[in-house]
């Protein structure tokens, strides 16, 4: 199990169509995939789950990531959450 914290760094932080893109990022792996922000922890390859995280740009959230592809999506889910700022992704 792979568990990050990565600090949120999109514009509008994780609404509309970007939690649609990363639940389609989240979804293209076997591994279970949850993000975690407050007292919310929701399945990352849900859709509804992830519109009730709540997250802006600037906030931590947790990624925890669990199965045989959990490297690979680690890394794709911290390059999308961080993007535009690699510096502030950690190093998986």
């Amino acid at each position: 199990m792979l568990r990050k914290s990565i600090l949120i760094n999109r514009p509008h932080g994780l609404v509309g169509r970007p939690i649609a893109e990363l639940v389609q990022v989240a979804s293209k792996y076997e591994s279970r995939v949850y993000l975690e922000h407050g007292s919310r922890k929701v399945n990352a390859k849900s859709i509804m789950g992830m519109m009730s995280l709540e997250a802006v740009s600037g906030e931590q959230v947790e990624v925890m990531i669990d199965g045989n592809d959990e490297e690979n999506a680690m890394k794709e889910i911290a390059a999308f959450l961080c993007k535009g700022d690699m510096d502030s992704c950690p190093a998986v």
